[in-house]
């Protein structure tokens, strides 16, 4: 349980209000953004029980992120441009190495042999390889015409957008037809989901609260990586993008 480090929010607004030295308030905001992210990723479970296999599903790959991207908007107001690119990876690398490599080790420990849905797993690749398809692109277009790929970028977004949301509709369809409840994925009635109600009420007070630390976070970014020595290379992938996939993991 992290959730103690919850008290790290207001001291980190506090911090921030009275303008303490930044260090003090980036590492006070870094600690309150995990119990957040926490609490994001409890509420966005609560909701996936309560609401079914194939829309819960969809919540938890989609607001899972919910996250890193209030971090990244409010990062990116604060221009903050490079260090959210860096943070993209840092969210990879999270999510590939260690969650699903946790998830693998875990997982075989106590089931042994795990099983997967083919034809999710075939969904899941084809849209991976879209995804890398998409970010390779840009880059070899940026070696022979630098100028030019700020527009391809932006269509590029504005695809994959439109894949996810057409990706979505058909889960949504296809899944519905054939939804089911084995016995062994009935609810637990001893511990049964909270209501939607309250599920949405924590997610969006911690949504809001994790922009309002987002925002001190942005503003000390910039000082504490310049007195640490610190490249927004690093400041993307291991801070930025490591606390925001911590969620998912």
């Amino acid at each position: 349980m992290i959730k103690w480090l919850l008290v790290c929010m207001p001291a980190a607004i506090a911090a921030s209000w009275f303008e303490v030295d930044p260090s003090v308030v980036f590492a006070l905001s870094l600690a309150a953004i995990i119990p957040l992210v926490e609490v994001m990723g409890d509420a966005t479970e609560q909701l996936a029980a309560k609401l079914g296999p194939t829309i819960g599903g969809l919540l938890n790959s989609s607001l899972n992120n919910a996250p890193e991207l209030i971090i990244g908007i409010v990062a990116l107001s604060h221009g903050l441009g490079s260090v959210v690119k860096a943070s993209l990876t840092g969210s990879i690398l999270v999510n590939l190495m260690i969650g699903l490599g946790l998830a693998l080790i875990f997982g075989g420990l106590k089931f042994g042999e795990q099983k997967f849905d083919r034809h999710n797993l075939r969904i899941g690749g084809s849209m991976l390889m879209i995804c890398i398809f998409c970010f390779v692109v840009p880059a070899v277009f940026e070696i022979g015409t630098p100028a030019g790929t700020r527009g391809l970028s932006i269509e590029i977004s504005v695809i994959l957008l439109v894949i996810y949301v057409l990706n979505v509709f058909i889960t949504l369809v296809s899944g519905r037809k054939g939804e089911s409840i084995t016995p062994d994925e009935e609810l637990d009635e001893s511990n049964p989901p909270s209501p939607v109600w309250k599920s949405l009420s924590i997610l969006a007070a911690a949504a809001v609260a994790l922009a309002m630390v987002s925002d001190t976070l942005s503003e000390s970014l910039g000082p504490t990586a310049k007195a640490l020595g610190l490249s927004d290379t690093f400041s993307g992938i291991v801070l930025l993008g490591g606390v925001g996939g911590i969620g998912e993991v």
